[in-house]
């Protein structure tokens, strides 16, 4: 019987404070777009004009885009 209650007083202690790490925020992905709006100015019709957006990801996990849409 005090076996048992050492072990149950060992898991309430356990429950309380936790493993070390378990508590942390588990990692994500952070997009960062450092120039979000370009102006193409004045164009011909039928022009082609083009422009990279560079996209980075500042965070712990693997950053997936799923959707592009155009503005």
């Amino acid at each position: 019987m005090k076996n048992m209650l050492v072990v149950f007083m060992a898991l309430v202690v356990l429950g309380i404070t936790g493993i070390p790490g378990a508590w942390a925020a588990s990692p994500a992905a952070r997009a960062v777009v450092p120039e979000s709006v370009f102006n193409y100015g004045t164009a011909a019709e039928g022009a082609k004009i083009t422009h990279t957006f560079v996209i980075q990801n500042k965070g712990d996990a693997r950053l997936l885009i799923t959707k592009v849409e155009t503005g």
